[in-house]
């Protein structure tokens, strides 16, 4: 079996490995954490990120069917829910410094040409707004199973 250098792969290569466990311990990472750990979270987010991924529920399917590829990675079936159990409570501070180590090392790799971060950075935030309806003329609510399958329906 050959040996592919992925494009994940070289993303994992510019993260500082060591750094990063300096940065779980001062931020108390994998306090109380069985088999999700930080590093865990961090490659989780880093493949949805990398492959455009939507849900909790998309994230989990797609490291479902890449299951026998993850092995290398010591990561292992990921719930939904401990996904978003993890991104709920753990320190955001953490990845955070991570990223600015990361950026700053790409800052050494090119001393001679200026590196410049051109694409807009999104963050992912996942505050729920309630609105209230009765102040609204858009039209009715139609409630069906659940949330997600909510529809809207206008008046002409």
């Amino acid at each position: 079996m050959g040996y592919y250098n992925t494009v994940f792969n070289q993303m994992l290569n510019m993260l500082p490995r060591h750094q990063f466990a300096t940065l779980v311990s001062r931020y108390q990472g994998d306090y109380y954490t069985k088999h999700f750990t930080s590093w865990n979270q961090l490659l989780v987010n880093l493949y949805a990120r990398a492959s455009h991924k939507d849900s909790l529920r998309d994230i989990e399917t797609g490291l479902k069917a890449q299951q026998n590829n993850w092995y290398h990675l010591w990561l292992v079936n990921v719930a939904r829910s401990t996904l978003s159990y993890a991104n709920e409570k753990r320190n955001y501070r953490l990845y955070e410094d991570t990223f600015y180590q990361t950026l700053n090392k790409c800052k050494d790799v090119t001393p001679r040409h200026r590196f410049k971060f051109k694409n807009p950075l999104y963050t992912l935030d996942v505050t729920v707004i309630d609105l209230c309806l009765s102040f609204f003329s858009l039209g009715e609510i139609q409630k069906t199973k659940g949330w997600s399958e909510t529809t809207l329906s206008f008046r002409p």
